[in-house]
């Protein structure tokens, strides 16, 4: 536990990694909910808003982690959440992750103003904001992947592009989308539940338009696989009407070729001095006309 910034109004405790029991200490002495502790302790829980009657308000956010590895697509793999707990004379935060959230806002927003005017609300918007940040540089990466698979996508070096690589970014930005979408459900319950202010509308706003990237990515992959399954049935398509053309081609003519290649003793044709030359000349007019016939019906 580690008290990051303190005044005579309030005080702002940090704890990393706790046990249960530690938080079910802390609970008893700041007189929060328990059944949020779960909360705080799960891995993977979503985003989320809950406020009770000691006016004590429990806010959980979800940041990045730059350093993730996708192996099973869940929201724990590459996010870590921050429980949030805001009291009338303390604010605590609770993470297992290690993240430098807490440096940039003592940077950016305590280190910069009076003790006096930094506020219990003005270090939970902020830890809001980097959060909803953390996502930025991942949309931003995504996207130069996208750019530079279009750019593959119209050319002949498009069967370089992997499948397994564009269902990696889909189900990332999907995932970030997911949690975006938690998390502006939380914000829009907060700012019912407090005194609606501008700086609770601009943590709205900042997060809407980051879900709108994430939504934009998942999208621009889903057209990007549409295309890329749709150039491969077309060349597909293409290769099946070369083999069809070549086959009407031999088909007459392995015809001829086995009726004259059986057995039999009486074959007149065969003792034709001219039968030779004239099976072939046959053969010649059958690929003329079969060649023809396909240009007329625009087949080659």
């Amino acid at each position: 536990m580690n008290t990051i910034f303190e005044t005579d109004k309030f005080k702002w405790i940090n704890i990393q990694n706790p046990t249960k029991q530690e938080l079910n200490e802390i609970a008893s002495q700041y007189s929060f909910q328990k059944l949020t502790i779960d909360d705080s302790l799960e891995p993977g829980h979503l985003p989320k808003y809950e406020s009770d009657d000691e006016n004590i308000s429990f806010l959980l956010v979800r940041f990045f982690d730059k350093e993730h590895r996708m192996l099973k697509n869940t929201v724990r793999e590459f996010s870590h959440k921050i429980s949030i707990y805001v009291g009338a004379n303390f604010i605590i935060t609770v993470h297992q992750k290690e993240t430098d959230i807490f440096d940039l806002v003592q940077k950016k927003y305590i280190q910069h103003v009076e003790p006096s005017k930094v506020t219990i609300k003005g270090i939970l918007y902020r830890i809001v904001s980097e959060t909803i940040k953390t996502y930025e540089e991942p949309a931003i990466k995504m996207d130069e992947e996208i750019d530079a698979l279009e750019h593959l996508i119209f050319t002949d070096d498009y069967r370089k592009i992997k499948i397994p690589s564009l269902y990696k970014i889909k189900r990332e930005a999907t995932a970030c989308k997911k949690i975006l979408d938690y998390t502006l459900e939380a914000l829009k319950e907060y700012r019912l539940d407090n005194k609606r202010t501008s700086s609770s509308q601009d943590l709205m706003e900042e997060n809407v338009k980051m879900l709108h990237l994430h939504s934009q990515i998942v999208d621009d992959v889903q057209n990007l696989l549409t295309v890329y399954l749709s150039l491969n049935s077309q060349k597909s398509n293409e290769i099946m009407q070369t083999l069809t053309v070549f086959s009407a081609f031999f088909l007459p003519l392995t015809f001829l070729a086995g009726i004259y290649g059986m057995n039999f003793d009486y074959m007149p044709e065969l003792n034709h001095k001219l039968g030779y030359p004239i099976c072939l000349l046959i053969m010649l007019i059958i690929v003329i006309f079969i060649y023809f016939w396909f240009k007329k019906k625009k087949y080659i």
